[in-house]
């Protein structure tokens, strides 16, 4: 079982943009010294109190500096706004100046957050526009020279600098909410990352089927293939301490999801515009704390996270965790309270 993290650094209004990164680099310092994987952080544009980070891979190239083992990833790049060729060249950067520590995840990003409208990007081409990226950031990686040929992307004879300095490659993980998502997954190889924050235990599971089932369909093997978890977590001594000194923290978040979903819907609406069959599917409807301790993250003592993963990760064949201790507001002392709770008491039984 690898043990990561996971943040989207909210910014509301009044807080500090300067102060949210300078906490997220001292709890890459925290998670580095106590042995978590890999700390992924998102990649998300046009929405200022949900998340800093349009600007992912300077953030890491600072973490990077910061850091000795911990492995750095964005989770994920959204690839429809992106040229891969540029991606490509961002997270080899980033895997030099880590000394090898890059991980690699795609994705279509929050469809709701006016990303695809600002870049110029085609919500109906996403998954297939995400298929020939990676298929461009592999090649890019490993040839000498780059030439491609797609419906998207026509690349000539051109020099992919630099290149990563890992051997082998990292692998690539794609994230997904959907059946359709997890099925472009399979077919791909890809690893999958699941989200906990936004589909109920049983839809999780359900996904995680489909995709053990749809990588031997495809002809993958799935020994070598990984699910992720991305759980939202708070510790404690006890289960109502964790709720009590999280709850507040953790619903803006989902406050913030609701209010850019309805925002988003009412601006295409003004303007005449179709919204996107993707945006159907993704959460938004605001929910209660009850509901978000029950079904949407892992909020209690050890003992109950403990519980809780294994029956996820047993009913998912899952051998990673994206835990995210760093949602919404929960205050930066209280992170780090339950980072090294996490790591004392959960990462050794797990």
């Amino acid at each position: 079982m690898k043990c990561s993290l996971f943040t989207e650094i909210q910014c509301p209004q009044g807080s500090s943009p300067a102060q949210r990164l300078e906490e997220f680099l001292d709890q890459a310092e925290l998670a580095d010294r106590l042995g978590f994987n890999t700390f992924w952080i998102a990649e998300i544009h046009c929405q200022p109190k949900f998340s800093l980070l349009s600007a992912p891979y300077v953030v890491l190239g600072a973490a990077a500096q910061r850091t000795k083992k911990l492995r750095l990833g964005v989770a994920v790049n959204t690839l429809p706004v992106h040229h891969p060729v540029s991606l490509a060249e961002q997270a080899a950067m980033l895997d030099l100046v880590s000394g090898g520590r890059m991980e690699f995840a795609a994705g279509g990003g929050h469809p709701h957050s006016r990303a695809y409208e600002c870049f110029g990007a085609d919500h109906k081409s996403t998954h297939e526009i995400m298929a020939e990226g990676l298929a461009v950031i592999r090649k890019a990686w490993s040839e000498e020279k780059l030439t491609f040929e797609g419906k998207f992307f026509n690349i000539p004879e051109v020099v992919v600098n630099p290149k990563p300095i890992q051997r082998p490659l990292p692998p690539f993980w794609m994230a997904t909410s959907s059946l359709d998502g997890v099925e472009v997954g399979a077919r791909l190889g890809v690893n999958l990352f699941l989200p906990i924050h936004t589909r109920a235990p049983e839809q999780v599971v359900e996904y995680a089927g489909a995709y053990w089932d749809g990588l031997k369909r495809h002809g993958h093997d799935s020994k070598t293939r990984e699910i992720g978890l991305l759980i939202p977590m708070h510790l404690a001594a006890t289960r109502a301490a964790a709720q009590a000194r999280c709850e507040t923290g953790i619903m803006s978040y989902f406050k913030t999801i609701a209010d850019m979903r309805l925002d988003y819907t009412e601006w295409l609406t003004q303007r005449g515009a179709e919204l996107p069959a993707r945006l159907k599917t993704a959460a938004g409807a605001q929910v209660s704390f009850e509901t978000v301790c029950d079904k949407h993250a892992v909020i209690g003592d050890s003992r109950l996270a403990v519980e809780r993963i294994r029956e996820l990760t047993e009913k998912t064949g899952a051998t990673n965790l994206l835990t995210w201790f760093n949602i919404g507001m929960v205050p930066h002392a209280l992170v780090k309270e339950s980072m090294k709770q996490f790591a004392a008491e959960v990462m050794p039984r797990l």
